[in-house]
């Protein structure tokens, strides 16, 4: 049996090892996973992809599992990628899928995998996509994609997903300030976690100044579900009917709207033009090191016999010419 049919049968060493092979740098991996990702693609699942961010502390990953939780309670098939910050050295990871989301990854129906972001833009690792595209294949309902941290590269994120999520905490209303301006656009839904005990007032007013600020961005179509905002207890699993409700809500009218296939459409543009652009990037990088010599002109200008800018102006013909 393929691997591709071995996914379509939902086996999770099947999963885990086309994940290995999306993620690697091995060349004959790259192919094998290039094929497997293209054979997977004749034939989507059903899958909602909801992309989770948030600023560090406002519990992220315990709301994910507490969310978890609740759909795995209903018979439904989650994946999560999880993707943990990673040493700019070493490329590792300083979180690990097992010390995460311990409860949830007990389930036959959940297939956690936790990749480090190794540097990556917008807060998501190389292979996380094709990853996406794995867990859709072997049926899974929902896939989450958690993000590191928040901030403009974000908007890279919500490239990947159906319903791109903004997690905060309590008092964060009068930080709205500080979030940049294309997250608050980008988010389909806002959370408000930690809506428990002696925070209970203050997520309250959070959730009120949340919406006051995100009324600007809402459409025309006052039937329009975006840009809800809602309270949750990740620690007493309130709130969770109001989350489910609020995507299955988006999900219907953006079909209903021909939105839905149309995100997926700009989603697919993105990602051939980033692919793209990654490969004309390592190309230039490899020219760079091993046929222009840099280097070389580094010293005359540390020398003093060029200034830098006609150092960079011979880089750049030498590249012209190379392209």
């Amino acid at each position: 049996m393929s691997l591709a049919d071995r996914i379509y049968n939902g086996e999770r060493a099947a999963i885990a090892k086309a994940i290995t092979l999306v993620e690697s740098k091995n060349q004959s991996d790259k192919l094998e996973g290039k094929k497997l990702i293209s054979e997977l693609m004749v034939k989507p699942g059903h899958s909602i992809r909801l992309g989770f961010s948030g600023p560090p502390g406002v519990g992220k990953s315990t709301f994910i599992e507490s969310f978890g939780k609740y759909l795995v309670s209903k018979g439904l098939k989650l994946g999560v990628l999880a993707i943990d910050p990673s040493s700019q050295i070493t490329g590792g990871s300083i979180l690990g899928d097992k010390t995460r989301m311990i409860e949830i990854s007990k389930s036959e129906n959940t297939f956690i995998r936790s990749t480090p972001s190794k540097g990556s833009l917008g807060g998501v690792s190389s292979g996380t996509r094709e990853a996406a595209i794995i867990l859709d294949a072997a049926g899974y309902d929902y896939v989450f994609i958690e993000t590191v941290g928040v901030g403009q590269s974000e908007i890279l994120a919500s490239n990947l997903v159906d319903i791109f999520t903004l997690i905060v905490g309590p008092g964060s209303g009068d930080e709205l300030q500080g979030i940049k301006k294309g997250i608050t656009e980008y988010a389909d839904i806002f959370i408000v976690n930690k809506n428990d005990g002696d925070l209970k007032i203050e997520a309250s007013k959070t959730q009120s100044d949340y919406k006051s600020a995100v009324s600007y961005y809402r459409n025309d179509d006052i039937n329009s579900p975006l840009k809800d905002v809602l309270l949750v207890s990740s620690l007493e699993q309130t709130g969770m009917d109001e989350v489910i409700q609020a995507v299955e809500k988006i999900i219907a009218y953006n079909k209903e709207k021909n939105e839905f296939d149309k995100r997926r459409f700009n989603q697919l543009s993105f990602w051939l033009e980033e692919q793209v652009k990654a490969l004309m990037q390592e190309s230039l990088e490899k020219k760079l090191k091993e046929e222009i010599a840099v280097s070389d002109l580094t010293s005359q200008v540390v020398e003093g016999k060029i200034h830098m800018y006609e150092a960079i102006d011979q880089i750049m013909t030498k590249v012209e010419k190379k392209i």
